[in-house]
């Protein structure tokens, strides 16, 4: 049990845009003495990083302006993920962020909407597959639910004139990033007099029982705490001596290759293309585009790995400029919080590039450790892990089965990870079990109900249990009531800015 009569003493070790996250919001939501220790061996030049919400929440609970850390970061807009060619070759799905809506919404006084939590019954997904099924395109799944095909389609921000955020935070929208610059701008923004900084290198790590009670720096300084995050990367340097490594045998990619275009593109989606041997993609910051190519080493080699995102890049007209490649072991720690440790960052956990789940698991990983925190959890560590343990694995299941669902069959590649017998029945079992999950909190990314259903229509699969109770009137409600939704969002929407007006004004 984490002790309250008296101060609490943190420490993070290591830099990066993963320590910083959580320094950062430490120090906005924990009163304690807290400290981070980091070697600024940190590599600066970014390609690019793909965000999910939960970024948005970080940045706002830490009190960074968005115009301000957008201009820091390089940052432009996201509505979502785009697949190409991952159900088949020439298919198109966008995974956008959006979330489900209240089934009592369709049967109020519209003017009642926001002034009350609904119940948890059945929501506008359950609505959709009675009416609907996988008979319409997963384009109106989305538009159904939110303004993000819509803004997507005619390259809208979220911004109006006012510069003021007038589509839902629930989720949303996110960002394309320059990671380390964002954590750099939470470190310039996040108040000084609040905690200490130390510039140095871990030489030793002194224990008590099994828990670290202090790390020595080179300089031979030491570093006293309650609870130790290690925001380390693969180095691991403190939990790696208390938890090993579980890989996942499912997810077969283990290599990435990625660098730069130096093309302006503002387009407010990451761009995922299937190719015969993994995917690549596109993601658009001011100034260049980022792009890199996630394969499997057991069925294509480096050389052609590189050929591919070569020539990917030549068939539309532009270089690609390789900055590095890298090996990698997708996977998660046994306990991901021990002792008095908790990982964070690349220490924790990777699952693949796939769906920006990186920075999402990071922000979240901190979020949890603040929230048991303050309900003052008698075991605070083991709850941590615990949570975090299941968070991971539920959003690497949600990964793995965009390639289980694939009809892909042109290469060993595909041959081996798409076209499970299995994976219908597991995701519409999934998309029941969550029926009962909560709906978005602001700024959340929660795979959830929707996110699980937009993966079903997106890959062209029939919902195959059985449908709910919802009767003519019910469903003539919610038709009604989709159907104003949409005009509503466009109209609020005609006179927001394009994105590149929007990005302009930030760079101002």
């Amino acid at each position: 049990r984490i002790r309250k009569d008296r101060f609490m003493k943190i420490c993070v070790v290591g830099g990066g845009s993963a320590g910083w996250i959580t320094l950062s919001y430490l120090v906005a939501t924990i009163d304690a003495d807290i400290t981070i220790v980091h070697s600024d061996e940190v590599d600066p030049i970014g390609v690019g990083e793909s965000t999910t919400p939960t970024i948005k929440h970080v940045a706002d609970t830490v009190g960074v302006n968005e115009k301000e850390w957008m201009k820091d970061a390089k940052a432009t807009f996201k509505y979502g993920v785009e697949f190409h060619d991952w159900v088949k070759p020439g298919s198109r799905w966008l995974h956008s962020f959006d979330d489900m809506i209240p089934h009592q919404s369709f049967n109020r006084p519209i003017t009642e909407n926001g002034k009350e939590l609904y119940k948890k019954e059945l929501t506008s997904v359950d609505y959709y597959l009675k009416k609907y099924g996988n008979t319409k395109d997963s384009k109106y799944f989305n538009e159904s639910h939110g303004p993000q095909e819509h803004l997507l389609a005619n390259n809208l921000s979220p911004k109006d004139k006012n510069f003021k955020t007038n589509i839902s935070e629930y989720p949303g929208y996110s960002y394309h990033i320059n990671a380390f610059q964002f954590g750099e701008s939470l470190r310039k923004h996040t108040a000084k007099d609040k905690f200490t900084e130390i510039v140095g290198t871990v030489n030793k790590i002194h224990t008590d029982k099994q828990n670290i009670s202090a790390i020595e720096l080179s300089t031979g300084q030491k570093i006293e705490a309650d609870i130790f995050f290690d925001c380390t990367g693969f180095k691991r340097l403190l939990i790696g001596t208390m938890s090993s490594w579980k890989h996942y045998d499912e997810l077969i990619n283990d290599r990435a290759i990625w660098g730069t275009i130096k093309t302006q593109s503002c387009n407010p989606v990451t761009s995922a293309h299937a190719q015969p041997y993994g995917w690549i993609w596109e993601i658009p910051t001011i100034g260049q585009i980022g792009s890199g190519y996630v394969y499997s080493s057991k069925h294509q080699k480096y050389d052609d790995a590189l050929q591919t995102i070569t020539d990917f890049w030549k068939q539309k007209g532009h270089e690609f400029k390789l900055f590095k490649s890298v090996e990698f072991d997708a996977g998660m720690l046994e306990n991901v919080s021990k002792h008095n440790v908790v990982s964070n960052g690349l220490a924790q956990s990777f699952i693949e590039p796939l769906e920006a789940t990186s920075i999402m698991v990071t922000c979240v990983t901190v979020k949890a450790f603040v929230d048991l925190y303050k309900k003052d959890s008698k075991n605070l560590i083991k709850a941590h892990d615990k949570v975090m343990r299941k968070f991971v694995d539920h959003t690497k299941r949600f990964v793995h089965m965009h390639y289980r669902l694939s009809e892909r069959n042109d290469t060993s590649y595909w041959r081996e990870v798409a076209n499970d017998p299995t994976a219908l029945q597991e995701l519409c079992d999934y998309i029941d079990v969550l029926a009962s999950s909560k709906w978005l909190s602001k700024g959340e990314t929660l795979l959830n109900q929707w996110n699980w259903t937009s993966l079903l229509l997106g890959f062209d699969k029939p919902y195959i249990n059985p449908l709910k109770d919802i009767t003519d009137e019910q469903m003539e409600n919610y038709l009604h009531y989709t159907k104003l939704l949409i005009e509503n969002y466009k109209h609020l929407l005609r006179n927001n800015y394009s994105v590149k007006d929007a990005l302009d004004y930030i760079a101002r």
